[in-house]
């Protein structure tokens, strides 16, 4: 007897033992599809010429692919040797696979944040020790917790200039609250429109941004306060929004 899968066309020989192993139910062994065979059963013709009879009602009426079969040609249609419809086929790779390749995933990400970060995170003492030892293996440079501070922004207030159009007059306030000197920051405005979209941005320097410039830009000393003056430029009047950031030399965004 014979049987054929509805959904790829294969043809496969099959036994009345191994129909009623599953009450008929059966997996192709090439597209994977679960089917009844017993309602796909055909006879292909004889070797005389002959055509058999079709073994079910079902049978697909067209057979022509089996015109030239005889009895030499039996091996050319391949048997169903697994007829278990619970087993789920194999695709792709294994689980332990995939678990494996989502570990490393993780684990680069983990490393490109602790390495892009890392100055910002050994400011935590528990965490400081720790990304010496990774900034040892990876030859990278971890600046310490005095030089990477900075001064406190107390306030700042932004007016239009008093004398020229579409241009904007910032001034703040830098205080140094800690028990010792500290660099002079990098001051970075970003002006934004009505819905939050960045229409400017722009670094300033102590030399750009001191109100009162001395004769050398030193360190800021501990308790002292400065005052900052920026003007900036406002992109065809839109500007609805501002905001003021400091950075050490070390953290500016080119680097």
């Amino acid at each position: 007897m014979y049987t054929r899968c509805p959904e790829c066309q294969t043809a496969f020989k099959i036994t009345v033992a191994q129909l009623k192993a599953r009450d008929g139910l059966v997996r192709c062994g090439r597209c994977d599809s679960v089917f009844r065979a017993d309602l796909r059963l055909f006879a292909p013709p004889s070797a005389d010429g002959a055509t058999q009879t079709t073994l079910a009602a079902t049978a697909p009426e067209d057979d022509s692919e089996f015109i030239d079969l005889d009895a030499r040609d039996d091996a050319a249609i391949p048997v169903i040797t697994d007829f278990s419809v619970f087993q789920a086929p194999r695709r792709g790779p294994p689980a332990v696979v995939w678990a494996f390749g989502i570990l490393v995933a993780l684990t680069l990400l983990a490393a490109q944040f602790f390495y892009f970060y890392r100055n910002e995170l050994a400011q935590l003492p528990q965490l400081r020790s720790p990304l010496a030892q990774f900034c040892a293996l990876l030859r990278c440079r971890l600046f310490d917790a005095q030089s990477a501070a900075v001064p406190q922004l107390e306030k700042t207030q932004i007016a239009p200039h008093p004398r020229y159009a579409n241009v904007l007059r910032i001034r703040a306030s830098l205080v140094n609250r800690s028990d010792h000197a500290q660099r002079l920051p990098l001051m970075e405005v970003s002006l934004t429109d009505n819905d939050g979209k960045l229409l400017a941005r722009r670094t300033f320097t102590p030399r750009e941004y001191l109100e009162t410039l001395p004769a050398d830009v030193a360190p800021l000393a501990a308790h002292v306060a400065v005052s900052a003056l920026i003007d900036v430029t406002n992109p065809d009047g839109k500007a609805a929004g501002y905001e003021v950031r400091l950075f050490a030399p070390q953290y500016s965004r080119a680097n």
